[in-house]
């Protein structure tokens, strides 16, 4: 359970309003709910987990609510009855998996975006499918068994490979709809099989296959970002449709669902983390698969989005997205190798357009800009982060805009005297805006995009063409986005000689 989870349990164990505990924390209600929900982190600067843990110690009272928080935080242990003893315990608690130990997740799933995107840019690889087909009936249709039985995690692995190579050797697509909130020690315990499984599904993807899968949320954030990671690749590829289900579950009882579309089907239900001996059933009725894609949609309809891919094929889609994006306050973090469209000047834009020869520029800079004076007028603030430190090289060879094919034109080349006006320019807006903040910082990578809104979701894009780009849509998964470049502000050295705008835009100025 992550903090929020944890907030909400013992808030509805005792009954308790987010304006008593915002009086008693001294904050304010709305704050309380948003970290209850997940949309907002827990404070930085103020001590939060230790004065949550002094409230509730002294609002824990009758024996049902001690049982609740006894069973919860030491399983079938005693929770002490002396109030010292249980404020301590309910703050070890609220502390486990927050904090720095969060951040590296999100480092090594922008590490892995990277890489993906400067290497297949969303193209299926060619797979080498080293399974040994022996275990799969060459029977005709009508002779299959219409149900087999497998057990344990050893039988899951069994039948997910049978489920899935039956579909490969088909060699046509389908539809697969995918659902686990199970223990997932099936897929990763097994380095081989992890291997071979992800092979079969690209090779389906290959023939033309498409997927959707409902992620489990409930996991806390570090599992749940190393989830994401080991299916990015498949993300890349654009035909994987990611999304989850919004409220808690109890994770008693829990169900698998891999579906093929009017074809087979591979279903389990375990409790709690208890998967040994457990049945797995592969089935081919043609009746049986229906009902299960059934359940499969009654649980579809309560799902959102995880995140979307965007390329150059749905980039209205995608422009629509960001110049429309509700960002009328808050805080905003952007990181990219070139000052950011929004502070684009209006004589810039027509120029990159004129020499380009697609004038799509000049709206979308122009909307941005607008989008930009209004976060910041509105009392919001934007933190921008420069990724990129130009070599002198770099500026005579020209630049190319990032998300140039998205907009309209590839052909957004910056010269080095663009460059320098739009610093200028980037610089002349920090002097006028208190809330708009630039610094020099390598700590994310130069050759991606990143936007992440206090309140709002996360845009990951590579900065070359063509572009490939991500919008994380849940809240709890974005949040950490924004949370790591706030902690890059925080911890950068930006605020050294050198690493502000203005003593950067100072060397380039001394060195032309």
């Amino acid at each position: 359970m992550n903090i929020s989870e944890k907030l909400d349990f013992l808030m509805n164990l005792t009954n308790t309003k987010n304006v008593a505990l915002g009086k008693a924390l001294s904050f304010d209600p709305s704050y309380i709910s948003r970290i209850r929900s997940g949309s907002r982190g827990t404070p930085k600067n103020q001590p939060f987990s230790r004065e949550v843990a002094a409230y509730f110690s002294r609002n824990i009272k009758d024996t049902y609510q001690i049982e609740a928080v006894s069973k919860m935080i030491f399983g079938s242990d005693a929770l002490p009855i002396d109030k010292e003893d249980l404020e301590s315990s309910l703050y070890k608690w609220l502390e486990q998996g927050s904090g720095n130990s969060e951040q590296a997740p999100v480092v090594n799933l922008i590490s892995d975006i990277t890489n993906m995107l400067d290497s297949g840019k969303g193209q299926v690889p060619s797979v080498d499918i080293s399974f040994d087909d022996s275990v799969i009936t060459t029977a005709p249709d009508d002779k299959i068994v219409p149900m087999n039985a497998f057990y344990g995690n050893q039988g899951k692995r069994e039948g997910v490979k049978r489920f899935l190579m039956t579909l490969v050797m088909k060699k046509k697509p389908f539809r697969l709809f995918l659902y686990s909130d199970e223990d997932m020690s099936w897929l990763y315990e097994n380095p081989e099989f992890s291997r071979g499984w992800a092979m079969l599904l690209l090779q389906l993807l290959k023939n033309g296959s498409r997927i959707q899968i409902i992620h489990t949320i409930s996991r806390d954030l570090v599992e749940m970002m190393e989830a994401i990671r080991k299916w990015m690749p498949l993300y890349s590829t654009g035909a994987i449709e990611p999304y989850y289900y919004p409220k808690l579950r109890d994770g008693v009882y829990r169900r698998s669902l891999f579906i093929a579309q009017g074809h087979s089907a591979l279903v389990s239900t375990s409790v709690e983390n208890k998967t040994d001996d457990m049945v797995n059933l592969l089935v081919r009725n043609t009746d049986v698969v229906a009902a299960l894609e059934k359940e499969y949609s009654n649980y579809f309809e309560l799902c959102r989005p995880l995140m979307k891919m965007f390329s150059a094929k749905n980039r209205d889609v995608f422009m629509d997205l960001l110049l429309n994006e509700d960002v009328s306050g808050g805080q905003f973090y952007m990181s990219n190798p070139l000052p950011s469209i929004w502070t684009m000047p209006e004589g810039l834009a027509k120029k990159l357009a004129e020499k380009a020869g697609d004038p799509a520029i000049i709206k979308v800079a122009a909307k941005l800009r607008k989008n930009m004076t209004s976060l910041l007028e509105n009392g919001g603030k934007i933190t921008e982060i420069i990724s990129r430190n130009m070599t002198g090289d770099e500026l005579e060879k020209g630049m190319t805009l990032p998300l140039s094919d998205m907009i309209g034109s590839a052909e957004y080349i910056y010269s080095a005297e663009d460059y320098i006006c739009h610093l200028k320019e980037t610089q002349r807006l920090c002097d006028k805006y208190e809330g708009y903040r630039v610094f020099i910082s390598d700590s994310i990578p130069s050759t991606l995009l990143v936007m992440s809104h206090s309140e709002s979701d996360t845009i990951i894009a590579g900065a070359s063409v063509p572009t490939a780009a991500f919008c994380i849509a849940h809240r709890q998964f974005s949040f950490a986005f924004y949370e790591y470049m706030e902690r890059i502000e925080k911890d950068s050295e930006h605020r050294k000689a050198g690493n502000t705008l203005s003593e950067y835009l100072k060397r380039l100025l001394q060195k032309r």
